[in-house]
């Protein structure tokens, strides 16, 4: 398995979970940047490191090398780097790619970004044995602008572990919670960055000054947002960076928002759901796939803030409400985005790209 970065993030953390939940059916190694992030899954001969987010020779090298002395058979890309770093150790080492996007970046790029990318995917996609996409919204992002799907494509939906609590104690333990708390509280959950959009949610928090906001996550944005909260004097917004127990800070919640711009599944949506969560989200790739508007939270188009805050609003109003859709998101999560149902997919798909391996 191949990631260009090792920051925490939904590409990186999938890629890890997936590697752990299959080490019984296959032998897994992985190649990324160096990172105390994921340590525990890393050991002396199962990995090596490579540059945080950059192609260079010696890595390629590097990682074509490491293949031939492991007798490795199939390489998995996780998100863009990787798939350019894959295809060319390729060309050295002819064993079967499958590339994962973890989401297409072309919202937030210019027309020639734009062009320059679709070209490197038809010149070079070919190489793939399988494209994976892990939203159903995102494999018709990519047909919608043309990229090339080369020989094979698939759609495994991201899973996660389903937490080990019966439903009755999640649902008594939530309603306690909403019965004591006098203010609702929000929470996020994402890295600091451009995508993740997280300026919306300071404006809804602004306009919801009754409400509570959470946001855990680190990353280059993080001064830039915590001064626009000072700067606005916002009481109500507090930045928690990066937390070792996020399910801690879920449980204390009421409510999960994602203003995101782009996704491709998110984790995050998909873990508040886990233990029951209500969602209200940006009606874009990813997110769309994650829950169904109306029954296990809302949808609502990206920058309308006025339908975001109203939607918070209708679940803070309704107790009883809440706690209904945050039980449909539990219940759609177990059956769509269970790490055994993911684990099932890749599995099959490795042993047909091992199947061709020279």
């Amino acid at each position: 398995m191949v990631s260009s970065s090792s920051k925490l993030g939904g590409g990186p953390k999938l890629m890890f979970s997936l590697g752990e939940c299959l080490a019984d059916k296959f032998d897994i190694f992985y190649a990324l940047p160096d990172s105390k992030n994921f340590s525990n899954y890393l050991k002396n001969k199962n990995h090596i490191s490579i540059k945080e987010r950059e192609i260079n020779l010696k890595d390629i090298l590097k990682i074509a090398k490491f293949i031939k002395k492991n007798n490795i058979d199939v390489i998995h890309a996780h998100g863009k780097g990787a798939s350019a770093i894959s295809r060319i150790v390729k060309i050295f080492v002819s064993k079967p790619i499958i590339y994962t996007f973890h989401g297409i970046h072309l919202s937030c790029h210019s027309l020639i970004s734009k062009i320059l990318y679709l070209i490197y995917e038809y010149s070079t996609g070919f190489l793939d044995f399988s494209k994976v996409f892990v939203s159903t919204s995102e494999l018709k992002f990519a047909k919608k602008f043309g990229i090339c799907m080369g020989r094979k494509s698939v759609t495994i939906f991201n899973g996660i572990k389903n937490k080990n609590l019966k439903k009755d104690n999640i649902f008594k333990e939530k309603k306690a919670i909403s019965n004591c708390t006098e203010k609702t509280k929000i929470i996020s959950v994402c890295r600091f960055v451009d995508q993740k959009n997280i300026k919306e949610i300071i404006q809804i928090a602004q306009v919801l000054d009754q409400f509570q906001f959470k946001i855990l996550g680190d990353g280059p944005l993080y001064s830039e947002i915590n001064n626009l909260i000072k700067t606005k004097c916002l009481k109500n917004v507090q930045l928690l960076g990066n937390c070792n127990d996020v399910y801690k800070h879920l449980f204390n919640s009421d409510i999960f928002l994602s203003s995101s711009l782009y996704e491709g599944l998110p984790l995050s949506i998909l873990e508040a759901m886990s233990i029951g969560l209500p969602i209200v989200a940006s009606n874009v790739v990813g997110n769309c796939d994650t829950i169904i508007h109306d029954q296990s939270g809302y949808l609502y188009e990206l920058h309308d803030i006025n339908s975001a805050v109203g939607y918070l609003k209708l679940l803070s109003n309704d107790k009883e409400d809440r706690l209904k859709k945050g039980k449909a998101a539990f219940n759609r999560q177990r059956k769509n985005f269970s790490i055994k149902k993911m684990r099932n997919s890749y599995k099959d798909l490795y042993i047909n790209a091992s199947a061709i391996s020279t």
